[in-house]
């Protein structure tokens, strides 16, 4: 990894850097299944029933009902919990994180299918872009922890150590790290939401 992309990391994650970059093959594994899986649901967009997937949304207020803050808190405690998720749901060897990123793919690809047909596709993009550029790498992050950690769990299982320095890494960078920034990614989605509102 050159110094630039070094010094970047560690800007964002500080003394947890090296941590990070051990996570890099993991982590290209996670965007490669969130990325393909945002190809499959743009591509069956059309296919696919509104009310099928009409549960996931229910927990994020109408923007026309709610204020501001209201909207804020439900993106950023919807976002937190996610990734949590996907970071603990690792303990099960490491599958559900992938799984949960393929159905997070799928549904934003789905998403972004029926948004370009009410507008279009530089829409989808100028909405996305400006909190995703945030939002996306530091999900798929906590899925790459998550990944990691059942990892460490095998080899726990097969008399390697390691697994409680892992944990306890990964719950750090989660509050430390990954929490703000999903706070700033939230801060601007809430922005965005009202600003095209």
């Amino acid at each position: 990894m050159s110094k630039q992309n070094h010094g970047v990391l560690n800007f964002f994650f500080g003394e947890h850097t090296d941590y990070i970059i051990r996570l890099g093959p993991i982590f290209a594994i996670s965007a490669i299944v969130f990325f393909f899986s945002i190809f499959i649901g743009f591509n069956l967009g059309d296919q696919i029933s509104p009310e099928s997937l009409e549960g996931i949304l229910s927990n994020i207020p109408d923007p026309l009902e709610s204020t501001e803050l209201e909207m804020f808190i439900a993106i950023l405690f919807n976002n937190v919990v996610a990734s949590f998720v996907f970071m603990a749901s690792g303990l099960f060897i490491g599958i559900p994180p992938l799984m949960f990123m393929a159905f997070n793919g799928f549904f934003v690809g789905y998403v972004s299918y029926n948004a370009a047909q009410i507008r279009n596709i530089a829409f989808v993009i100028a909405t996305l872009l400006p909190h995703g550029i945030i939002e996306i790498p530091t999900i798929i992050l906590c899925s790459a922890m998550g990944v990691g950690l059942g990892y460490k769990i095998v080899h726990r299982i097969l008399r390697r150590d390691g697994l409680q320095k892992y944990a306890i890494e990964s719950i750090m960078v989660f509050i430390k790290r990954i929490i703000p920034l999903l706070v700033l990614a939230a801060g601007i989605e809430t922005a965005l939401i009202y600003y095209f509102v």
